[in-house]
């Protein structure tokens, strides 16, 4: 083989129709004879899903409904996809950790990965490490991030960003609350029950869904409604802008000394 990129060296083909549900394989290429071998992470879906009989309010705004249903005890999946004030200054990619704010002061993405609970019946139905893998590209990639400033003490989210270390704040991709005397669960990714061409992110609000038709849902944390709604309301109280295009300290040469 020659010493080049992209350089075909065969396929591979194999049926995956009697995989039923959502599962995370693993493909391992070995060249015969020697200890050479790659292998990569892939994960697959299921074409179709079934349909889940949801009692629960959909919605894509906070409006007067959310909170009659909370009031009363219903649940409530809020999706705030492209409707975030607090925490919108922070800018969510899904680039690795080398293009990263320590370069151009804060200059985007600002986040540095995920974090969640593989073993939160939430994620159930939705395969995952404890970090971000290449099936949360869809997800995560330049989705809006929640600022948790005025959230309780302790409260952690269902999926949580991984803030740059200037600030470290406490952000949000999916939330989970008990909120007056019902249950809400708050989404500023984009999960939608139209979601045809993302299956990543089909099977996420499928497991999402499950979970709140479950007696598994309920929520640790108690959190006012209005602090919910604050959130698309008003900015971050701290705003952080030492934006440049200057060279990275690390790249400036470095003065001589005598």
């Amino acid at each position: 083989m020659p010493v080049a990129n992209g350089i075909n060296i065969g396929d591979i083909s194999f049926n995956l129709n009697t995989i039923q549900k959502a599962t995370k394989l693993n493909i391992e290429v070995t060249i015969e004879g020697t200890e050479f071998a790659n292998d990569w992470n892939f994960w697959v879906y299921p074409s179709a899903l079934p349909k889940v009989n949801a009692s629960f309010y959909y919605t894509d705004q906070l409006d007067e409904k959310a909170k009659k249903v909370l009031d009363e005890g219903g649940n409530v999946f809020l999706n705030a996809a492209g409707k975030v004030i607090k925490g919108k200054e922070v800018v969510q990619t899904f680039l690795p950790v080398f293009w990263n704010t320590s370069w151009f002061k804060m200059r985007p993405p600002h986040t540095l990965g995920i974090l969640c609970d593989p073993k939160n019946p939430a994620l159930a139905h939705f395969p995952t490490e404890n970090h971000s893998d290449m099936q949360w590209w869809e997800i995560v990639n330049k989705a809006q991030v929640m600022n948790l400033e005025d959230f309780p003490k302790g409260f952690k989210p269902i999926i949580q960003p991984i803030d740059t270390w200037f600030l470290n704040r406490k952000l949000a991709l999916v939330l989970e609350a008990k909120v007056g005397k019902g249950k809400l669960i708050v989404s500023s990714a984009n999960l939608n029950p139209d979601l045809k061409d993302s299956p990543a992110a089909q099977q996420l609000y499928f497991s999402l869904q499950n979970y709140m038709m479950s007696d598994r849902f309920n929520p640790k944390y108690e959190v006012a409604y209005n602090t919910v709604k604050d959130i698309f309301e008003s900015p971050s109280k701290i705003q952080f802008d030492t934006f440049t295009k200057d060279s990275p300290d690390e790249l400036k040469p470095k003065p001589k000394t005598n």
